[in-house]
């Protein structure tokens, strides 16, 4: 199991454990202002002797911390590369501070005396660093901040040698008022009173509130946490419990050390502490157990508050079947131990997708009899959008948020075509054809829009980036693919892609190869503009149903009408779906041009003619008088379905309010 590279450099070594006895005494001891009362003390994690370093970079250690096409991303010097994070917080929710330490297994790769990573509503108390074998030890308190960059930059009494090195540092924070990084949320304890659990939210940016960290999705690592929580929580991880100690003291404390996890993103780390109850089913969805043995067991529970349980029944089994149809589809085992899934009354979005201990609103978890039936389709998609995140995302994450939609425009495909295999009666495409697929029509109409493929300059920006048109654009661009594809040779390049790149990063261009393996086609050419392109065309169509012809015309579609001809250079590849009054099965051609001409299907004996079928591309059509009109008789007739009446109506608005089309 490729979890962690062979590092030559470390591998005699001792890594930051928290089973050592070690304390950090190379900082001069600092007690906390809110220090622990009645004399309770917390065990620091401790310090580690390095081997002897090498000359080079190991070959699992790139030192280049982002995107290499996108160099405005790359926020942070490349001299030090975190290798594994051993953490240790002690949160005081009833004051709302932390004090914590975090031993970091690191790289450096050039010389250096300065040690720069993100920190946000932390203080660095002292920082040591150790190399050589130990002979080497600098200990610095000479910390400086950077609040718009986030960081703080280390200063130390002298260089530090390339090679391997630990970083350990003491720090102090805060509970954030927010639902961002580390934070209290309000929910029913075990007597029914009103109290705070301890949740995490770090996507985008906000592992560096919780710790000093090297917070950017391309730079991965490991992860070994310990929690000092109250007796009465149950503290939650991405991976399962260790061991826990309780506390000898007076102060009720105790704490819970998780295993190491594999390498990942600092934003999917997360923590949840409260007192808590859980139910729990088995999925079947790990490795290979052996030839003719099926998949090992994966144990999945939902975690709510104490009087909460009866009501996610339903969807502690809808996640223990997506786990296994995901695995299917992948052909990827699910890569960790277990999966935990926290009904949480605050959290910033619907869900989140921390690797192994996936966050949902309470609404989008408790479902009863009475519930709504959109309210069950939306509990069914919700989940099967995070747990696509498992793999997409997490397993191979972007390597920077411009790419962001690598993962939600994915993750949106995934939960609606899972959504939809397990109950089709709730036709979940149509859904996302008539309201959704609008919904990024809209925005990507206006000058505003972006493209799904968007430059991001500094942490401010990436936000931003988490709107209609990554989530619902990157969904529909993917359906248009993958239907233009076929659905069995487009999962036959995901699965390339995820084994590709599995614990690593990657870009769109590394899935455009994928598919273009599986698939023969040229798909970076064919998507290169609706990726790095703003908008989307209307195909406007002159039929002449004498002849049995069409003549096609795109062009950039405006929302004002107004659209200028330096706005109208794009040309995109168009997949055109059609059906007519004389077609039993859709005919799929494709305008690659800004001018064509194509037959009608069925030819002068169409009576009727209709361009993407389904609405499953993303593009308006602009029909002339007489072709609305026999579509109007066909409609009239029943002989159109829903969604392809909707799709109509919707571009016929769309048209009418830009000036495209006039209704007298």
């Amino acid at each position: 199991m490729a979890l962690s590279p062979d590092i030559s450099a470390l591998s005699s070594a001792k890594s930051c454990n928290a089973s050592n006895t070690a304390a950090s005494s190379q900082c001069p001891s600092v007690a906390p202002d809110d220090g622990p009362e009645d004399g309770c003390s917390v065990d620091k994690p401790p310090i580690a002797v390095l081997a002897t370093p090498t000359s080079s970079v190991p070959s699992c250690i790139s030192a280049s911390h982002g995107d290499t096409d996108n160099p405005i991303a790359d926020l942070l010097p490349s001299t030090v590369t975190p290798i594994h994070y051993d953490i240790h917080l002690r949160p005081d929710i009833d004051s709302g501070k932390v004090t914590g330490s975090v031993c970091v297994d690191a790289f450096v790769n050039t010389s250096t005396q300065t040690i720069v990573l993100h920190a946000k509503t932390i203080t660095i108390d002292c920082a040591t660093v150790l190399g050589r074998a130990g002979a080497e030890s600098l200990v610095s308190r000479n910390v400086s901040y950077d609040p718009e960059m986030e960081t703080a930059a280390i200063l130390l009494p002298s260089a530090l040698a390339p090679g391997p090195a630990q970083i350990i540092i003491e720090f102090t924070g805060v509970l954030s008022d927010s639902m961002y990084g580390l934070y209290r949320s309000k929910y029913r304890d075990r007597q029914g009173l009103l109290a705070s659990m301890l949740v995490t939210q770090f996507q985008a940016k906000c592992a560096r509130m919780a710790f000093p960290c090297w917070d950017k999705p391309a730079i991965k690592a490991e992860f070994t946490l310990a929690l000092t929580v109250p007796s009465s929580h149950t503290a939650l991880s991405n991976m399962p419990v260790r061991h826990t100690a309780e506390d000898l003291g007076s102060c009720g404390l105790k704490t819970v050390y998780f295993e190491r996890s594999p390498r990942m993103s600092t934003y999917l780390l997360a923590i949840v502490s409260g007192e808590l109850d859980y139910i729990e089913g088995v999925s079947m969805s790990g490795p290979l157990a052996g030839k003719g043995r099926g998949r090992k067991p994966v144990v999945c529970r939902i975690y709510t508050a104490p009087a909460d349980t009866e009501k996610v029944q339903f969807s502690l089994e809808t996640a223990v079947k997506v786990l296994e149809r995901l695995v299917d589809m992948f052909d990827v085992a699910y890569p960790l131990p277990k999966l935990d899934l926290v009904a949480v009354p605050e959290l910033e979005a619907g869900g989140m997708e921390n690797w192994g201990l996936v966050l949902f609103r309470t609404v989008r978890l408790f479902i009863t009899k009475q519930t709504s039936l959109w309210i069950r389709q939306k509990a069914v998609y919700v989940i099967a959008h995070e747990l696509s995140h498992q793999w997409f995302g997490n397993l191979v994450t972007m390597a920077w948020w411009d790419d962001l939609w690598l993962n939600e425009g994915f993750a949106t495909w995934i939960g609606i075509y899972i959504t939809d295999q397990m109950y089709p009666e709730w036709k979940r495409w149509d859904h996302f054809a008539i309201e959704d697929r609008q919904a990024a029509l809209s925005a990507d109409s206006l000058r505003s829009s972006h493209p799904i493929q968007v430059t991001i300059k500094g942490s401010a920006d990436i936000d931003q980036v988490f709107d209609s048109i990554t989530y619902y654009k990157g969904c529909a661009l993917i359906r248009m693919l993958s239907a233009h594809l076929g659905i069995d040779v487009f999962m036959a390049g995901v699965r390339q892609y995820l084994n590709t790149h599995q614990y690593g990063t990657a870009t769109t261009k590394d899935l455009w190869h994928a598919l273009e393996s599986s698939s023969g086609e040229q798909v970076s050419e064919l998507m290169h503009n609706w990726t790095t392109e703003v908008g989307y065309p209307v195909v406007t169509v002159t039929d002449d149903f004498e002849s049995g012809t069409m003549t096609l015309q795109q062009n950039r579609y405006l929302h004002s009408g107004h659209v200028s001809e330096d706005e109208d250079r794009v040309v995109w590849w168009v997949p055109l779906a059609i059906i007519s009054s004389t077609t039993a099965k859709t005919v799929h051609t494709t305008l690659q041009t800004r001018h064509g001409s194509i037959p009608i299907p069925g030819g002068s004996a169409a009576t009727w003619v209709k361009l993407n079928t389904s609405n499953a591309g993303l593009y308006r059509v602009c029909y002339s008088p007489e072709a609305l009109r026999r579509l109007g008789v066909a409609i009239s007739r029943g002989d159109l379905s829903t969604v392809d009446v909707v799709g109509i109506l919707n571009d016929m608005v769309a048209l009418v309010v830009s000036g495209y089309l006039r209704t007298s």
